[in-house]
């Protein structure tokens, strides 16, 4: 890291591998503040995109995709006129669903591959010596740039994750060493809570069971590309594993308790705009309130207990 002209402050050059949509969110908030701290930021973003662009704090490095913005318009009309259909019957909303996933898919790849395979591009990045890379690991294309990047320093790259969730299929192949017990841990979509009954439980286990199937199946494409362009047998998973840090947009209050990996960082709420602090007559009114109610609270448990 390179210091700056206080001996007890650093900066450093760090390297961003946004995921375009909501995703971006989160990881702009991030990219910004580290460049208003004096860190020096470099964000990759495709030349066509939904919400990517430059920023105050942080310079981009823009890389051709070999589609243009009527393409990119059509995929997403598609899905906005999906969620709008509600009449539809079960197999046709099966058909729709899926071939709408396809969609996405072929996007996602694409672009992926327009940076992966942009040999120029990664060569150039080779040569600028990034301490770390801040990625979403939805998308997977950060996490084997920062692989592809580390052979050709010695020191590494330090890989930084910020993601929304631990236990979706292909990331919960990734997180070694966090206890996920299906009988105590709901699986992702289940709609299940840590009080699960004896039929929710079996359910709850098959379908931990078949987690790192469907891992293999989401992310198959993904895995061909890591071959290519890594020119290793390696798979998403197992890089994804070299994180040495992941950020989770969660929070125990939204979701429930579990034991996390020292790497792991909860940081929900991290997009959230900040808030002006409560006026200080409307504070004392609330402060008040909860006063009364905490006096009052041995009153009602007294009376709930004699009934």
């Amino acid at each position: 890291m390179a210091s700056s002209s206080s001996s007890s402050s650093f900066l450093g050059n760090l390297l961003v591998v946004p995921m375009d949509g909501s995703h971006w969110i989160g990881i702009k908030a991030i990219a910004e503040e580290m460049g208003r701290r004096g860190h020096r930021v470099t964000v990759l973003i495709p030349e066509i995109s939904i919400r990517l662009g430059p920023g105050k704090y942080y310079d981009t490095v823009v890389y051709p995709v070999p589609y243009d913005q009527a393409y990119l318009d059509s995929v997403m009309s598609s899905h906005t006129d999906i969620l709008k259909k509600e009449t539809e019957s079960i197999t046709e909303r099966i058909k729709t669903r899926f071939s709408q996933f396809q969609k996405i898919s072929n996007f996602i790849h694409i672009t992926a591959e327009g940076l992966l395979f942009n040999d120029t591009l990664i060569a150039r990045l080779a040569q600028q010596d990034f301490d770390a890379m801040l990625t979403d690991p939805f998308l997977p294309t950060g996490s084997l740039v920062a692989r592809k990047l580390g052979e050709f320093w010695y020191t590494g790259i330090i890989s930084i994750h910020l993601y929304l969730h631990i236990f979706t299929p292909l990331t919960a192949q990734s997180f070694p060493g966090c206890p996920s017990p299906p009988s105590y841990v709901p699986r992702f979509f289940t709609g299940y809570t840590d009080q699960m009954n004896f039929k929710e439980r079996i359910v709850n286990t098959l379908i931990a069971l078949l987690e790192p199937l469907l891992a293999r199946l989401l992310s198959w494409r993904f895995d061909q590309m890591a071959y290519q362009f890594l020119g290793e047998e390696v798979g998403v998973a197992e890089v994804l594993r070299d994180s040495a840090i992941w950020l989770l947009r969660s929070d125990f209050t939204l979701d429930f308790p579990r034991p996390l990996m020292p790497n792991i960082v909860l940081v929900g709420g991290i997009n959230c705009d900040v808030r002006n602090p409560l006026p200080e007559v409307r504070l004392c009114f609330i402060l008040g309130k909860l006063i009364a109610f905490i006096s009052l609270l041995p009153h009602f448990l007294g009376k709930s207990r004699e009934t």
